[in-house]
């Protein structure tokens, strides 16, 4: 690796002490890009500073500017990086792009958020349209995850040419660690009803004849106790709460079906997920990931269709395994690499 160009990430998600499963997304780009990445994080916690082989993860819930700012820079002088790399756009990032652009140095952009969907771009309105259209359209290199993210990207910075480079399947475990006595449907979401629709989900599954399916949710949020409340007196459902990435990759094999009909979604990296644990998936034509989707998965873009297709499934075969090679570590290593060499000529 030492021909690689020195790098440091900025983020505003990533794994640490209070929440393990923050960003994971976002980690696993940047460990597709080095062996040990110099990595200063700014996490929605209140969590100590969390510091090791080059990493730097502040709980920065109450943390001023003008002290960001000075960490930022002291990285700066210290690291002596060639580009800097920023994931996932918010307001507090704009005088860190304004620093490292007074510094001469290379600037790059990964955005996974939905806020950037060309059908929610109208909530950006005032300043805040003003500071992220000024904040992407001065980037050297602007990366999203997906065709559809991409749209929205294009039509709010105008100018700015957006590479997509898509998230980074893990490969979950193919061994069962229990077998369901009946047909086993799973959700892994995080659990709010205005987007991911878990209650939507719930009815569809109580139109099944309850002797032959089973439902299981895994996923913690705002709406984690009215859940809980919801299936409460059911029989055959199940809620789990909050489980890591390792965790969900070693309990998926135990399920026959993955379900996520969420409002809309970036990417949906479960799909692929459960695909490579040899599940069926009932997803949407819409979301980011479709592009990639195999004979795997199934399509429901309306509740109707999503009970028709969770039915059709009772009698069904096992899914073929899915493998995802345009969308593992190495892959996309590659693919970063090459826009890092470019911005440097």
């Amino acid at each position: 690796m030492s021909k690689d160009p020195k790098v440091l990430h900025v983020v505003k998600w990533y794994p640490h002490a209070s929440d393990p499963q923050n960003g994971i997304f976002v980690q696993k780009h940047i460990e597709a890009t080095s062996d040990t990445p110099m990595v200063l994080g700014f996490v929605n916690s209140n969590d100590k500073l969390e510091e090791y082989e080059g990493i730097q993860i502040y709980g920065a819930q109450d943390m001023s500017q003008v002290a960001k700012f000075a960490v930022f820079a002291a990285r700066i002088a210290t690291d002596r990086p060639a580009i800097v790399h920023f994931h996932s756009y918010a307001p507090d990032l704009l005088p860190l792009l304004w620093y490292t652009r007074l510094k001469g140095i290379k600037t790059i952009h990964t955005e996974h958020g939905s806020a950037f969907l060309k059908d929610r771009l109208s909530s950006l309105q005032g300043w805040r349209f003003k500071a992220a259209r000024w904040y992407f359209q001065r980037l050297d290199r602007l990366i999203c995850i997906s065709p559809i993210l991409s749209e929205g990207l294009s039509a709010f910075s105008k100018n700015q040419r957006v590479h997509v480079i898509p998230n980074i399947i893990s490969t979950a475990k193919n061994e069962h660690t229990s077998t369901p006595s009946r047909f086993s449907f799973c959700v892994v979401a995080d659990v709010i009803f205005e987007t991911k629709t878990q209650e939507i989900i719930l009815a569809c599954f109580q139109q099944l004849p309850q002797a032959q399916a089973e439902l299981h949710f895994y996923g913690g949020g705002p709406d984690l106790e009215r859940l809980k409340a919801l299936v409460r007196t059911l029989p055959n459902v199940w809620v789990h709460g909050r489980k890591t990435n390792k965790e969900i990759l070693q309990l998926l094999p135990n399920h026959n079906a993955l379900i996520l009909h969420s409002n809309y979604e970036t990417f949906g990296i479960a799909v692929f997920e459960a695909r490579t644990a040899g599940l069926w998936a009932i997803s949407k034509s819409t979301f980011g990931g479709a592009p990639w989707y195999d004979k795997g998965v199934l399509l429901a873009d309306t509740h109707e269709a999503l009970k028709d297709q969770m039915k059709s499934l009772l009698q069904a075969e096992k899914a073929p395994l899915g493998k995802f090679d345009a969308l593992s570590s190495e892959s996309i290593g590659l693919e970063i690499h090459q826009l890092y060499r470019e911005i440097l000529g």
